[in-house]
């Protein structure tokens, strides 16, 4: 139980780019909801525990302890974000906390870049053009043109590439394929790493390896390896809340404001359910207001 929390947290962290005290807060959450079924909570099978009942009875538990709404909402957030993550991983095949009803709360919003904070970022990474540079602006530019999660880009392997038809194909979550178009700009970026960049970082120990993106030793990359190169981005650009999804959530939301539908971008990004797509039109929204309230200052 505990490692597929850490698993996790790991990638609420790593791949939503969250801080560690929200990651800690997190696991807090979780903790404290199995151990209210089981005070044994290392023993407890997930599969088993995870119910409508047993989400509604601690609801109940901490109404009783007169926690406030605020509070209840989180954690029970805290839970659907969980079972979410095992739906999405192929783990669980219900999502039991769908009709779970909790104290509402405001709609988040993802954070996104601008067009000139991608630029910038680009501009910092074409500066290095070591081997590794070349890989990290390859690898930065993928993610920012595909929408890829990091999961899915460490995995990437080289027959899922087709230079000539400027697609590729990859496996999502739960081993779901999705085919994603490239443009020419990052065709030729690609076809450049693979060709010459990548064969000189590839060792005879790994030359097995299919993975597309490697390590200086040839191995294939992690995702703390991705966490810590935009942690080095964000020192040099000073651009805040960049992490490798703030790309993803800005790849679906500058498909928005270039006149995409939401279907499309619903494909592109894997989204089994077109509502978790739908959260880009609020963005989208906000960004009508802005523009709205500079206009009409009065």
């Amino acid at each position: 139980m505990n490692i597929i929390i850490e698993q996790f947290l790991q990638y609420l962290m790593i791949d939503l780019g969250l801080s560690t005290n929200t990651t800690s807060a997190y696991r807090n959450d979780l903790n404290q909801f199995f151990t209210s079924i089981d005070k044994n909570n290392d023993s407890i099978n997930y599969t088993k525990v995870i119910t409508r009942e047993n989400i509604n009875r601690y609801i109940k538990i901490m109404q009783k302890k007169q926690y406030a709404a605020t509070t209840i909402s989180r954690k029970i957030a805290s839970i659907k974000s969980f079972v979410s993550y095992l739906e999405e991983e192929g783990i669980l095949f219900e999502n039991v906390t769908k009709s779970v009803e909790t104290p509402r709360k405001g709609l988040s919003i993802p954070n996104t870049l601008s067009i000139d904070n991608i630029l910038s970022i680009l501009d910092y990474l074409k500066s290095d053009t070591s081997l590794i540079g070349i890989r990290n602006l390859t690898m930065i530019e993928l993610l920012y043109a595909t929408g890829m999660r990091v999961s899915e880009i460490i995995n990437l392997n080289l027959n899922d590439i087709s230079i000539e038809q400027q697609h590729l194909r990859c496996t999502g979550k739960g081993s779901k394929q999705r085919i994603v178009p490239i443009y020419s700009s990052i065709a030729t970026l690609l076809s450049t790493y693979i060709n010459f960049t990548r064969p000189k970082l590839v060792t005879k120990k790994s030359s097995d390896m299919k993975t597309v993106f490697v390590n200086s030793r040839g191995a294939k990359l992690t995702r703390q390896s991705i966490w810590l190169l935009t942690k080095e981005i964000v020192h040099a650009t000073k651009i805040k809340s960049f992490s490798p999804h703030t790309l993803r959530h800005s790849f679906a939301t500058h498909l928005l404001e270039g006149g995409a539908s939401l279907r499309n971008v619903q494909d592109l990004l894997g989204h089994s359910n077109i509502s978790t797509t739908q959260i880009y039109t609020h963005i989208n929204d906000n960004k009508l207001l802005e523009i709205y309230d500079k206009s009409f200052q009065r």
